[in-house]
């Protein structure tokens, strides 16, 4: 269900724009064949980079002051890569998401009853103005457990989702413009009111 969902109202849209960001264009032939035997692509490339960083550490082409300074960037390009993993991968637990739709079933089932007297002091058939209105009100609690539910994981490719594709994009184009290249991308466009 959720994958069907992805399809057709997430990143499934940008299946062209996503096969378009290949590593082979940013990496040599070597470091290509490399990449592809490895779990943590981003990772491995970050230690690639301190290794090039050292090696060019070695032959005096950096002063000491840029070299740490890169190097302190590439720690924190490696605890924020960290991070965000950590945030994709691990969302709430179960048991939060378990109990609060159960409070709040539970709640939507007393509510008539708590309604009712309340509604029965007024007059005539008023009693009955308790059904519409303690539907309205469950239904409000109902959206807003489901919208939690919904937002616990906002890095999953759906349409409401941080547009993680947009955003990466975004830095992309802004890096390969400072560097001078001409080979720069489109920004990633909306798709049936969507942005990834």
């Amino acid at each position: 269900m959720v994958s069907r969902r992805i399809k057709s109202h997430g990143t499934g849209l940008y299946s062209n724009e996503i096969d378009e960001l290949d590593l082979k264009d940013a990496l040599d032939e070597y470091e290509s064949e490399k990449i592809e035997q490895v779990s943590n692509k981003a990772t491995h490339i970050l230690d690639w980079q301190a290794d090039t960083l050292s090696e060019l550490n070695d032959k005096d082409e950096l002063n000491n002051f840029r070299h740490m300074n890169i190097q302190s960037l590439l720690y924190k390009f490696y605890d924020h890569q960290g991070m965000a993993e950590r945030i994709k991968n691990y969302p709430f637990p179960r048991q939060y998401a378990s109990m609060s739709f159960f409070f709040v079933v539970i709640f939507i089932m007393l509510l008539l009853f708590g309604l009712i007297p309340e509604f029965s002091d007024l007059e005539g058939q008023s009693v009955w103005f308790s059904v519409p209105f303690s539907i309205l009100v469950s239904w409000v609690f109902l959206m807003m457990e489901l919208i939690g539910d919904y937002s616990e994981n906002p890095f999953e490719g759906m349409a409401n989702d941080v547009p993680m594709l947009s955003i990466c994009r975004t830095i992309e184009i802004d890096l390969r413009e400072i560097l001078g290249e001409d080979n720069i991308p489109p920004k990633i466009e909306i798709k049936n009111d969507v942005l990834m």
